[in-house]
């Protein structure tokens, strides 16, 4: 699946139960079902402004008023049948993070597959609006489907994919702890390789899923797309 991250996809009701996180600096509200035992830390703006997000799951609604989150040329969209699988199949791993209005800021799709030491959570897409990035909502966005593929799944590790120019994408997965596992020859349209990153989770206590592959691979050898 393609990860776009862009330096320079339900509106489900508040549901019972719901507490709000707050810090000095902002504020971020967590909406989610009961099992959902894992608040993400709050996005902090670089700059030192108040904010106030709310992080919720996706919801169909979401489809018509996403659009300007996906203008960035390093942004994937797909037909509208693909989210509403993921809705479907993966709901909790499909989030967005909205402003007080209610504007769509960013997003994360993900889902989680795989057998035995090979089941994973997979970030599918995860971006930013231009107007709402530097306050780390892509790094909130991701802490979170990593604790629900690591607490809720028991995954052994997350995965994602990224264009192999794509620099500014690639240092903030590094920071998050993310290591580049192989290449994919031409993944991009046939055009520009991919890189495959990961990063392991309590799972794997050896570290395993992480140890690099020593040649790069073809798109027809990738276990999952």
């Amino acid at each position: 699946m393609v990860v776009m991250v862009s330096l320079a996809v339900h509106r489900r009701k508040p549901l019972p139960g719901s507490n709000p996180t707050r810090t000095n600096e902002s504020e971020i509200r967590i909406e989610r079902r009961p099992r959902h035992e894992i608040p993400p830390p709050p996005p902090e703006a670089e700059d030192g402004r108040e904010t106030m997000t709310t992080i919720r799951r996706f919801c169909c609604d979401d489809l018509l008023r996403f659009a300007s989150v996906n203008l960035d040329h390093l942004t994937e969209t797909f037909n509208m049948s693909f989210y509403m699988t993921y809705l479907a199949r993966w709901p909790d791993y499909f989030h967005t993070a909205v402003n007080p209005g209610d504007r769509v800021m960013g997003y994360i799709m993900g889902k989680v597959e795989g057998q035995g030491e090979s089941w994973h959570g997979h970030v599918t897409a995860v971006s930013v609006a231009s107007e709402f990035r530097r306050q780390k909502l892509a790094k909130t966005l991701m802490h979170l489907l990593e604790e629900i593929s690591d607490k809720m799944d028991k995954a052994y590790f997350v995965d994602l994919f990224v264009r192999a120019s794509n620099m500014p994408a690639i240092r903030m997965y590094e920071k998050l702890g993310y290591v580049v596992y192989r290449r994919v020859l031409r993944y991009y349209s046939g055009e520009e390789d991919g890189l495959d990153m990961r990063k392991a989770l309590s799972q794997d206590v050896d570290k395993k899923s992480i140890i690099p592959l020593k040649r790069p691979i073809t798109p027809d050898e990738l276990e999952y797309d």
